[in-house]
């Protein structure tokens, strides 16, 4: 009954935040400021979250990654630094709902875009994208489908390399430099 009443309040919560912020579509190449938010399941879905994020950070681009642990804990193996941040059950009130420094700093700032690598249907995510200030929320999780502005839906699981590609591929059709 109470874990009923708290996932109500948390939703009635997520559906209510309807931010006005300046929506547009840019290219990755163009993006100055990407947030990523994701699951991290286990060590391995951290080297790749760690791979993406090293993979976009840039001297001129700022990168910053926000992963959520669906334990009690951050496991020892996240490590955090100064844009990247990891959190756990633990980073939620009593209904759900993340609260934190580094969580009010990461929705304080204004992404160019923020890429969701998630799967699953986790309410603090889904907290996150509703809050943010991003100019282009994008991901692949149907369960979030209804917050991003570019929903892009696979069939099967895809490591969060290939589902960057798949974002990159698109996000150029979308802003007319496809060549193909």
């Amino acid at each position: 009954m109470i874990k009923h009443i708290q996932e109500r309040l948390l939703r009635r919560s997520i559906e209510k935040r309807e931010l006005s912020r300046e929506k547009k579509i840019i290219s990755l190449e163009k993006a100055q400021t990407i947030g990523i938010i994701c699951q991290i399941t286990d060590e391995d879905s951290y080297k790749e979250i760690y791979a993406l994020f090293s993979k976009l950070q840039s001297h001129t681009r700022t990168v910053w990654v926000m992963g959520y642990i669906d334990e009690k804990n951050v496991p020892y193996f996240c490590l955090q630094q100064l844009s990247a941040d990891y959190f756990s059950k633990k980073h939620l009130n009593w209904y759900g709902k993340p609260e934190f420094v580094q969580l009010k700093d990461f929705l304080s700032k204004n992404f160019d875009m923020l890429l969701d690598f998630s799967r699953e249907d986790l309410p603090p995510l889904r907290y996150i994208l509703s809050s943010s200030n991003a100019k282009l929320l994008m991901g692949a999780n149907e369960y979030s489908q209804d917050l991003y502005d570019v929903y892009i839906k696979v069939e099967t699981e895809i490591e969060p390399l290939n589902l960057l590609k798949t974002f990159h591929n698109y996000l150029l059709k979308l802003t007319g430099k496809c060549t193909s």
